[in-house]
């Protein structure tokens, strides 16, 4: 027997299957979901429908996808293959991760170590806050100060990358922030200086890798190791790759789960409308890939920041954007199996943006049956006929009475039959 459920709490809603050994349940977010479609194409059971999601876009406040738990297969392939981690998936109360599926994405975003200098410029760009950046100590932790020393710093604009680590180890700096954008992820645009909280340490000096800050003081005796760590949260990561983009160091890069190709319809673009709708602006919030361009008047993008999700193709009420995929990077743990040929197929799907086809159904509708009676004809009794057949079957069973007559029958020999019929006796 198979119970299926479903509650909700907070922006999530919680479908739940229980059956006599085993409870299976996939939360959904939908605050998280953008109304990329992907699970829809993925579905085997055509148990997801895509909303309204140019509206959604615009402000209506409603699920971008719904799901039919009593169609639901709980096979988790939705979870498995959603690029933004909108589906959490448990059996049995255990939370599964995506790399204990049979088929799961291979993408990642992977901090170099050896190059990295734990600056701030990838954790204050990346739009989903997936990247962390842990401090270990600040000039504020250090007791020992120079007291009343006179001296001066200088910052070489040539040289300064404006990475942000003076800032966030020294009060004495301050970083103009601005909003990374898909023109420009850059998340600062000027750096400044104040005198008065300054000791002159030289600190600063020694903490910035481009040695764009030099101090004329007096160095004190605190020996410095790692000011800071950075940590990425796989979850949370989107494999927009605004931290590669702003990293001058190579230290991060971003392994994105589907190639594919993202392009406008130039002829019908005069339909387009940035300020009344700016659809696809808003519903990219996860990557960060559409902008108003000053240039064209209108909307446009950058595509190394995309992943082929094919949100901003579903909300575009004009049709304008077409998302094409071209492969999605999968590793596979089960191999022999004759169910992986289901998750295949998902792929197969996701690629193509096909829905799975359900078994064609044919309805038989009843017709009416008319039925005559059948008119019974009553002729006359020819006397003189059954006379006659009176007679022919009294003969018959007087040469059936004989014994040799019944033997030759049983026998086989009907031709002595017919003789003694004939004969009459």
């Amino acid at each position: 027997m198979i119970e299926r459920d479903v509650e909700m709490f907070d922006t999530k809603f919680k479908f739940i299957q229980r059956t006599k050994d085993e409870i299976r349940e996939l939360i959904y977010d939908y605050k998280k979901c953008n109304g990329c479609g992907i699970c829809v194409y993925a579905c085997p059971v055509n148990a997801i429908e895509l909303g309204p999601v140019h509206d959604i876009a615009i402000g209506l406040e409603m699920p971008p996808v719904t799901i039919d738990h009593t169609k639901c297969a709980f096979c988790g392939i939705c979870f498995a293959f959603c690029p933004f981690n909108v589906y959490e998936f448990y059996i049995n109360g255990v939370k599964i991760s995506k790399d204990e599926m049979p088929l799961s994405p291979t993408s990642f975003t992977e901090l170099i170590e050896n190059k990295c200098v734990y600056c701030t410029l990838c954790y204050k760009a990346c739009p989903e806050k997936a990247i962390m950046r842990d401090v270990k100590i600040t000039r504020q932790d250090i007791p020992e100060k120079n007291e009343g020393l006179e001296g001066k710093l200088t910052i070489d604009r040539e040289k300064c990358n404006l990475c942000g680590i003076c800032a966030e180890f020294c009060e004495a700096f301050k970083m103009v922030e601005k909003d990374p954008s898909p023109e420009d992820p850059m998340p600062y645009e000027d750096i400044l200086f104040d005198e008065e909280k300054c000791d002159y340490c030289k600190l600063c000096e020694e903490i910035c890798p481009e040695e764009a800050i030099k101090v004329e003081g007096k160095k004190i005796e605190f020996k410095l190791d790692k000011v800071a760590e950075i940590r990425v949260d796989q979850e949370k990561c989107s494999h927009c790759a605004y931290c590669e983009a702003v990293c001058p160091y190579d230290a991060i890069k971003t392994v994105k789960p589907i190639e594919g190709r993202l392009y406008l319809y130039e002829p019908r673009m005069y339909r387009c409308d940035p300020v009344g709708c700016s659809a696809c602006i808003k519903i990219c919030k996860h990557n960060k890939v559409w902008y108003v361009s000053k240039e064209k008047g209108r909307v446009y993008f950058n595509e190394d920041h995309c992943i082929y999700c094919g949100a901003c193709e579903n909300s575009c009420p004009y049709d304008l954007i077409a998302v094409e995929r071209e492969s999605y990077y999968t590793k596979e743990i089960v191999t022999y199996e004759p169910w992986i040929e289901s998750w295949h197929s998902a792929l197969e799907r996701i690629i193509a943006k096909k829905r799975t086809e359900e078994p064609e159904r044919k309805f038989l509708r009843e017709r009416e049956i008319k039925i005559t009676e059948e008119v019974i004809e009553k002729r006359e009794l020819d006397r003189e006929a059954l006379k006659v057949l009176e007679e022919r079957l009294s003969a018959v069973e007087k040469i059936l009475k004989k014994p040799y007559v019944r033997r030759a029958i049983e026998m086989g020999n009907v031709e002595a039959f017919i003789k003694k019929l004939k004969k009459g006796s």
